[in-house]
């Protein structure tokens, strides 16, 4: 999720395309905008958290992963060093910080260590983006956000079976539809089935490599309007886009349909965004940096208890919108640690592969 993790993960693009890092950074930004609203809902519901929550959740992971399909090469060999170490290990490194961070807030608040530990070990194993009824064995919590690098490990990994077989397009679609329908009934560790359903995004931004979606819109403005028209009708009607869960509302065909027209429409933006002063740069250097970002919000928004928080937040700024106050308040936690991760030798390759790739160019 990171910019190298999504144009280089395959390893062979030299050029960075900027607006692409714009977009991420939009992105990850929405991510944390929203799971704000999630929480500011469940304190004192707003018509504005539920807006956010429509807009953000309408294109934000469909976004990443049709984004890193668009620099995959699946026609070459899977590297599976590389995208353990990319993925699931850096999965496993965070989930080892969010176990050290809810050992340490149940050692303040005299809880019981041992309990705590099981649950969240429990949620670490499990790997689901959400609680779910459907479990094979009872998991009483979530690992949360990271269920997407397990996903990605998966999408990655059918896509170059599927790319190796006739009639690709055909698996894709029988991938997804089995992903789908499977969890109404059972949901699978390690975030399996998402991958199942992630492989058509990736595929889809595989495509738009191929046909050069992107020039094809320049050369035909009118393209964007379309787009933005399905965009908004996806987010008014808007009933559920959870990938995470592989849940795409009532509407599964326009929930798809949507994202990828607001996908279009963030990259639209994003070249917008890339000539203003300033703020170009941010974003490209949050995009770069989202793989770190959505790490440090992860291990925040499991350890912290914010419900509790919100509350105080709520009656001491009441005329500024919750989820707004929320963001604003968790947006510097983790920009900061982001920003610590990159200094530190060793851990700060996990987060920001650039700087492995870097080293190796080096040497």
């Amino acid at each position: 999720m990171c910019g190298e993790l999504l144009t280089t993960s395959r390893g062979m693009v030299n050029t960075r395309i900027r607006y692409f890092d714009v977009a991420k950074g939009l992105a990850i930004l929405c991510v944390i905008l929203s799971h704000s609203a999630i929480e500011a809902q469940s304190v004192a519901p707003s018509h504005i958290a539920n807006t956010i929550i429509s807009v953000c959740f309408s294109f934000h992971m469909p976004l990443f992963f049709i984004l890193s399909g668009y620099f995959m090469h699946p026609e070459r060999d899977f590297r599976w060093a590389k995208e353990a170490k990319q993925l699931l290990c850096t999965y496993l490194l965070t989930s080892a910080a969010v176990l050290l961070g809810v050992t340490c807030v149940a050692t303040i608040d005299h809880g019981t260590r041992k309990d705590v530990l099981r649950q969240w070990g429990d949620a670490v194993l499990y790997g689901s983006g959400d609680i779910s009824d459907l479990t094979l064995w009872p998991v009483q919590l979530r690992i949360g956000a990271i269920w997407f690098l397990l996903s990605l490990f998966w999408a990655h990994l059918l896509l170059h079976i599927f790319a190796r077989l006739p009639y690709t397009p055909v698996w894709i679609v029988l991938s997804f539809a089995i992903g789908y329908v499977s969890a109404r009934h059972v949901w699978l560790p390690w975030s399996f089935q998402a991958g199942m359903c992630a492989v058509a995004f990736l595929h889809i931004g595989y495509l738009a490599k191929q046909i050069d979606l992107i020039d094809l819109m320049e050369r035909f403005p009118w393209l964007w309007g379309i787009a933005a028209v399905i965009w908004l009708v996806s987010i008014i009607w808007f009933d559920g886009l959870s990938m995470a869960m592989n849940d795409y509302g009532a509407h599964p065909l326009l929930a798809v349909v949507g994202s990828l027209a607001g996908t279009l429409c963030i990259i639209g933006l994003s070249k917008l965004a890339d000539w203003l002063p300033g703020v170009g740069t941010v974003l490209s250097c949050a995009g770069r940096s989202s793989l770190a970002i959505l790490c440090v919000h992860l291990v925040e928004d499991d350890v912290l208890p914010w419900r509790m928080y919100l509350d105080s937040l709520h009656n001491a700024i009441s005329q500024v919108p919750l989820a707004v106050t929320c963001f604003v308040v968790r947006l510097p936690i983790d920009l900061v640690f982001a920003a610590l991760l990159y200094v530190i030798p060793m851990v700060n390759e996990w987060f920001y592969p650039q700087l492995s790739k870097r080293r190796r160019v080096s040497a």
